[in-house]
This record gives C-alpha cells, structure tokens and sequence, in this order.
C-alpha cells in the first residue's frame, strides 16, 4: 500500500477493523464481493483516500436519489474467464448461462446508471468499463434453455439427430414391448419392464430361464436371480442409437465450443465487465450501510473533529452507546483521557481508531454534519492484556515491546491510540515512562490520545500546551460509563467509591484510606469540588443553548409569519385597488352616458338618481361582504352556501377558512360558509366534486428519501391532496428501502384517508419495495 511505513494486522484486530469488515460482508449475498470486503485494507495515501471517498459518495448520492439499485445477485464467473483464456478449452452449458446472466446484469446496470454518471468523476469510469451484449445473450438463451439443455433449435443437424434418435427409440420400445408382453415369453421375464444398462435398452429376464431367450447379457441384479438382457432383435438398433447419441455429443460440443468462441472473443470486455459489477456491488453494500446508519464522510483536514461519533460495530450490532465527540487539534495534538475504570475511555479509542481507518478505506462513518479527520500514515494501538504465555512476556513486558514497535515508526502523521499507560509495574515508574513515551511523540508530532489513571501523567498533560484533558462520563448510580467526554476536566478514579458501592468492607476502605497519600486526597477532593463547578456551568450552558435555540426558532416562525401577512396585505390593497378602478371606470362611463342624455333631453333627473344611488354605495357597506358573516371556530361544521357537502374547519385566518370536505381540503372565505347545526345526517349521501384547469407543472411523483417521518408525512399529505384536485388516478410515492420507517409511515396515512385509495409496492425494475404506487379512486 503507498506510503505505508508499517501497517500491522495487530492493529487492525484491536481495533475491530476485520470485525466491522465481517458484519458488513454479510450485507451482500455475493462471495466474491465478500472476499472483497473482508481482503479491504485503508490506505496511507491521500490522493487514494480522496479517490475512495469521491467514488463512494458518488454512488451514495445516486442510491439517495433512487432508493434502490438494481443488483443481487451475479454469478460468479471467476473460473470460466480463466478457461477462456485456455484456447480450445469448451464452456459447459451452465457456464455459458452464467455468463450470459453477468451480461444482462450488466446491461440493466448500465442503463440504470446512464442518467447519473454524467457529472461524476469516478462513477463513470466504472459505467464505462460495463460491456454488455444483447446479442451474445440471445445467442446463448437461443441455444440453451433454463434448464442446462442444448435446444434442438440450436443447429439443423441437432435437431435432424434427436429425431432420428427418438424414431430409434420408438423402435426398440416397440420391439421390446412385443417380447415382454408376449404370452410365450410370460414365464421368463422377470418384469413388465423396459431399462437401460449400459446406455443400451434391456429388458429384465430370471435367471433360470435366460437361455430361452437369445441375447446379450448388460448386467445381473444384485441378488443374482434378474439378468439384465438385450435381445437379439434390439441389437441393431440399440447400436443405431448409440451411433446417434455419439453424433448428438459431437454436435452439442461444436455448438458449445461455437458459443465459447464468441465469448472467447469478448474475454477482455467480460473481465472488465464483471470486476465493475463486483466493485458495484461492493459500493451498494457499503451504500446500504451508510444509508440504514446514516453515515457521512468527514471533511478530510488536519485535525480530528467527530462530532456526534458512534462506534460502527456497537452500532450494527445494536449495542446501547451514547454518541461521543473527539477533538485533536493541529496544535494541541494530543488528548489525555481520565475517568473511571469502567469501559468508557477504551471505546472512545476505539471509536477514534476505527473511524479513521474506515474513512481511509472508502467507507462512510456515523458521525455527525461538520465533521473533521486527518488521512494518517499509520493508526497504531497499545490497547488490552497483551500477556503472552507463549512467548514468556508479562502485561509490561508485552506492552514495552508494542510500543518500542510504535514509536519507532510513527511520523508527524501517525495516530497513536495508548489505552492505560504503562499498566502492569510500580505506579511511580510507570507515570515517569509514560510521560517519557509522551514526550517522544510529542517531539515527533504525531497525534495521539491516551488513557490513564496516574495523577503525575494528568498533571503533564496539564501543564503541557500540545495535551488536552478530558474526562468520560460515570453514572454513579449504576456505575456504568455513560460515554460522554468531558474536555478541559481531568475527572476522578472513583477507585474507594465504585469499590464501596461494589460492597467491598468499610474497614478494609477505611484501612485504605489511611495509606493513601495526604496529597493525593487533596487533589481528588480539588477535583471533586472542580466537576461540581463543572457540571453546574455545563448545565447552565445548556440551558441557555436552548433558549437560544428556542428564540431563533421563533424568530424564523415570526418572520415567517411577517411576511405572509405582507404578502396578503399586498394581495388586499391589489384586489381593493382593482375594485376602485373599476368602479371609477363604471362612474365614467355612465358619466358620459348621462351627459350625453342631458345633451338630447334638457333633464337633469337621471344625473339626480345616478348621484342619489352612488352614494348610498359609498355610504353602506357591501350586505354580502359584512352582513351575515357566520360565526365559526375551528372543529365546527360548515357547508358551502348553496351546496350540501359538510366538512370540518381545520383553521381560520382572517375572513379566509380551511375546510376539510371529506378528504378534500381547500380554503374559501368566510363569507361563503354557513354553520351546520343539529346532527349530521349520516344516511345521507352527498357527492361534492369540483373541477379545475390542471396544472401541467404537477409530476405525479413524490420523493421523500432522507425526510423524517414528520416531513415525509406533510409533503405526502399536501401531494395526495394536490393530485386528487388535479384529477390525477395513479400516483408514485419514492421513499426508498432503509428501515422499512418511510415506507410504514406512508402506508399508515394512506389507510387513514376518509376516501379509498389503493397502494402496491413498484415492479422490481421500477423500485421494488423503495416505491409505493397510489391508485386514487
């Protein structure tokens, strides 16, 4: 692998590399996209790094898009590439069959992916490497059938052979019937049966009684007593019929042999054909993962953020963990984590381990948005008991020659991950080699995080710039680490209290105590006093987080809601400004009319009554604008006037109402309604149907991959009601496979509708199970 300086198997088991790489192999059904998988190494390289990301995220973004890929499962067709490579060599007919289903996989994937590849980088490259052949898959399932068979279509002298083989046959069956039928050979045939022995039709005949009829002996029953007997009237044509079945062989090898030829000819297409599919497939198996566990890839950078991290194999196996967040800087490289005993520290360094090592494979990783990570020349781990029976090693034996291994390949590059510095010698002794180990890669540059009980290391690290300290977690009442990480905070062993929760003896505690030295105690009750602090401004912090969140939320919601009434402000003095001219106009012309009139008639009576009526118009409100404006709240029923259709107010916003009429909700003014009172007549069937220009903008498709369940379900909500106003009978709605959660939720709604509506998962190739089809009755 470019650029590695030491890339150790050790490392990569500790950290539970091969671990995660087994559970993500069993998310595909092909073997060799298995082998693939589990043979995955990460690289050291940054251009290769990059390359792996772009070319996942490429068919991430395609799989997000569409929800589904069409790939299962491909035959493995690694053994007949390498005999097509072997001249003369001859497929078998299932050979053949596989390879033509490789090629129509590859067809279907082909055009699945032309749409996307366009603007991609690599993806394209491995839809260019695709060769398939419609022609070469016809020529094969021309010749052979489902079942393994040469077809008798497959030549005219194939076909001119069966038949004569099967007149041959018909022949010896005749014959033969003749005989074991026959009344005069009733006492030496064995049973009324016809058989083959030796590719050659015999009948079976008793022992005692073979002479009696001439022929050849093919075979004896296992008990001796039944001769297996080809008559003498058979032999003939049992020759014919061998002849013939000869020839049959021959031809079928020609014609395999033909059909191996061509495929012979298209060797270096189908190598490349089939090593894409695999890599495809590959990249939907790590694309099914990324989507089901919601995973990214980081920004590569020069420090280490993962906000929001989980440990990839806790998680596919369902393992409760809390997310956690790992922080190394460009300057403070380094990161010394205390606390507790209890398994918290050991998983953030795994977590840390891993993700990076999966981000140089290629592979996305459950941390959050914003996320940041460093492209490491190498990942080295101190981590567990490394005793070794076998090899005379103690727990510190061990762990010196591990890290003698380390810190002499490590680079400004590197990440070390040390889980309890130095375990198994004198605490003094230990704390002095450490803080030495620390020093060394700290004059080297590498990045590393360490674990640690001794209070010497804390206090380097403290008064060290390149370290930060931090802190896990502790639930003291159930005693389990609750995998939070606390920065600037150097926590407390909690040794005497976990011990005393445990029910070790007071005495033994207290005998304890009394040896521990009086400096020690101070520094754990200073640090006790500085978690209190600690945790108190930690929680007021984060209640005014909160608010804050709180307030801009409602700020976003006020603004919104600002300019919504803007915009029905303008709409009002639009529709008031269009009234006015209007009328203005209408007060013209009858203007000039009554002028006119005066004009011919010399009377200024019309003009009198024009002037009397206009005023009375400015002076009394409009009776169908304000008066008789029914009083309605949301909840209540209505009806259109003049319609018998009733339907239930959703929300009221101004003179403007939202009614829900069976299903159909639309929004009217107030003036237009009237309330329903008494009990609804439930027997009473009323039909409410509108009609509209349709709008040819509207798709009858609905993608809501990524939304949560609340968001998917309004958009649902506002597309079904859009369609069923449009006139739309059949709709598609795309939430992809994932959880199944989409899809359930979709459904949910759908059986909820007060109008009946029917629902079915998608034809395969138009998204299986990720789509559901809507019929609108």
């Amino acid at each position: 692998m470019v650029g590695n300086k030491l890339l150790r198997q050790k490392d990569t088991q500790v950290l539970e590399y091969d671990r995660f790489l087994s559970l993500l192999a069993e998310l595909t059904p092909n073997e060799r996209t298995r082998k693939k998988i589990l043979s995955l190494r990460y690289s050291t390289d940054p251009e290769e790094v990059k390359k792996r990301i772009s070319l996942a995220s490429e068919f991430i973004s395609v799989l997000r898009s569409e929800g589904y890929f069409p790939l299962t499962e491909i035959p493995d067709i690694t053994q007949t590439l390498d005999l097509l490579s072997i001249e003369e060599s001859v497929l078998s007919p299932e050979e053949l069959l596989n390879t033509a289903s490789v090629l129509k996989i590859a067809r279907e994937v082909k055009n699945f992916l032309s749409p996307y590849v366009g603007n991609t980088r690599y993806l394209v490259q491995l839809h260019r490497e695709l060769y398939p052949s419609r022609e070469t898959e016809r020529i094969i399932h021309d010749s052979i059938d489902s079942s393994g068979m040469v077809k008798d279509s497959a030549s005219r002298d194939l076909a001119s052979i069966r038949k004569s083989i099967r007149e041959v046959e018909k022949q010896i069956i005749s014959v033969l019937e003749g005989i074991i039928y026959s009344q005069k050979y009733a006492d030496i045939v064995q049973e009324k049966l016809i058989t083959v022995r030796r590719d050659r039709y015999v009948i079976p005949v008793k022992y005692n009684f073979a002479g009696k009829l001439q022929g050849i002996i093919q075979d004896r029953s296992s008990s001796g007593q039944t001769i297996y007997l080809e008559p003498v009237s058979v032999v003939q044509l049992n020759n014919r019929l061998s002849d013939l079945k000869l020839q049959e062989h021959i031809e079928i090898r020609r014609i395999l042999k033909f059909l191996t030829d061509i495929l012979r000819g298209k060797l270096a297409g189908l190598r490349k054909t089939y090593s894409s599919l695999v890599q495809l497939d590959y990249l939907y198996t790590v694309g099914k993962y990324a989507l089901k566990y919601n995973c990214v890839f980081p920004e590569i950078s020069g420090e280490m953020h993962l906000i929001d991290a989980r440990h990839p194999v806790f998680l596919m196996l369902e393992k409760e963990f809390r997310p956690i967040e790992l922080k190394l800087g460009q300057e403070r490289k380094g990161l010394i984590i205390t606390g507790p005993n209890t398994g918290g520290k050991t998983v953030a360094l795994k977590t840390a381990g891993l993700s990076a090592m999966l981000v140089q494979s290629g592979i996305p990783v459950p941390v959050a948005e914003g996320s940041k990570i460093p492209v490491f020349d190498g990942i080295y781990a101190d981590i567990g008991d490394m005793q070794s029976i076998e090899h005379s090693l103690s727990t510190f034996s061990a762990h010196i020659l591990n890290i003698k291994e380390i810190v002499s390949s490590i680079s400004e590059n590197s990440l070390v991950l040390l889980d309890e510095l130095i375990p198994g010698t004198d605490p003094d002794e230990g704390s002095a080699i450490g803080i030495g180990i620390l020093e060394k890669i700290k004059k080297t540059g590498g990045y590393v995080i360490a674990t640690t009980h001794f209070k010497q290391i804390k206090i380097y690290a403290l008064s060290d710039n390149y370290f930060n300290v931090a802190s896990v977690g502790f639930d003291r009442e159930r005693l389990i680490p609750t995998y939070t990480i606390h920065y600037n905070s150097v926590g407390q062993s909690m040794a005497f209290y976990i011990a005393e929760k445990l029910g070790l003896d007071p005495e033994i505690l207290e005998t304890g105590k009394r040896y521990v030295d009086e400096h020690f105690v101070r520094l754990e009750e200073a640090i006790s006093r500085l978690e209190k602090f600690k945790a108190e401004y930690e929680e007021k912090i984060e209640k005014a987080k909160k608010l804050e969140t709180q307030l801009q939320e409602e700020k976003i919601r006020y603004e919104a809601l600002r300019k919504e009434l803007e915009k029905e402000k303008r709409q009002r003095w639009e529709i008031v400004r269009k009234e006015a001219e209007e009328y203005l106009k209408s007060v013209r012309d009858r203007g000039y009319q009554i002028l006119q009139e005066i004009k011919n008639t010399g009377s200024g009576k019309s003009l009198e009554e024009f002037i009397t009526t206009e005023k009375g118009k400015l002076s009394a409100p409009k009776v169908e604008e304000h008066q008789g404006v029914p009083s309605i709240e949301i909840g209540d029923k209505v009806k259109l006037k003049g319609k018998n259709t009733t339907g239930e107010v959703i929300s009221i916003r101004e003179d403007r109402v939202h009614v829900n009429f069976n299903g159909i909700k639309i929004w009217t003014r107030l003036s237009d309604l009237e309330a329903v009172s008494g009990k609804k007549e439930e027997d009473k069937k009323v039909k409410f149907s509108f009609s509209r220009k349709r709008d040819s903008t509207f798709r009858p498709e609905l993608k809501i991959i990524g939304k949560t369940r609340e968001e998917a379900i309004r958009e649902v909500e506002q597309f079904i009601d859009r369609a069923v106003t449009e006139g739309i009978s059949t709709v598609r709605i795309v939430h992809g496979y994932g959880s199944g959660i989409l899809r359930k939720a979709v459904r949910e709604y759908l059986d909820s509708l007060p109008f009946r509506v029917k629902y079915e998962d998608a034809p395969y190739n138009e998204g299986g199970m990720g789509v559901t089809i809507v019929h609108l009755n």
